[in-house]
């Protein structure tokens, strides 16, 4: 029988900015060539995903762990009228076993304590793990050719209580 991994909650990550950087930029670089292509809509080299790094300013970032390290990040950009725009990656290893579902759900509420009703994911549209929960959550995705936008009116969110992270097995 295969071994079913529920994925612990995920976490603001401590420290400021300058700390969150180095974490996003370790992150980026782990991340596989499709995964990079969902993500940010293009494989990007090494080079420029320390660029974004250096260059990103999220108001937080919570990351979700397994085996000791951090395996994926949700990064919350905080904009005007309360609403924000949302990253979301895990490393192509842990794909598939409920981490991204665990950030996103983690993220929304994390969104939510600060004061955004709603939000924006930018992604590819061969993203279907991140565009089957946006949908479940009531959210709205426009597709324009290989790239997605999704709007979620988080105050509202349909179905989010019912996507909540599954409770570890004993």
């Amino acid at each position: 029988m295969p071994r079913v991994v529920v994925p612990p909650r995920a976490d603001v990550l401590p420290g400021k900015l300058v700390d969150w950087r180095r974490v996003l930029a370790r992150h980026y670089k782990r991340l596989g060539r499709n995964s990079r292509l969902r993500r940010f809509m293009a494989v990007l080299p090494n080079r420029s995903l320390q660029a974004l790094a250096d260059r990103a300013s999220p108001d937080i970032v919570l990351g979700i762990k397994a085996e000791g390290r951090i395996v994926g990040l949700l990064e919350i950009f905080k904009g005007e009228d309360a609403h924000a725009e949302i990253g979301v990656s895990v490393e192509d290893a842990y794909q598939g076993q409920g981490f991204g579902k665990a950030l996103f759900l983690d993220g929304l509420a994390a969104a939510e304590q600060i004061g955004v009703r709603t939000a924006d994911l930018y992604f590819s549209s061969e993203n279907h793990g991140i565009r089957s929960l946006i949908i479940a959550a009531g959210g709205h995705i426009v597709q324009r050719g290989a790239e997605c936008e999704a709007h979620i009116d988080i105050s509202h969110c349909k179905g989010c209580r019912n996507l909540a992270p599954a409770k570890p097995l004993h």
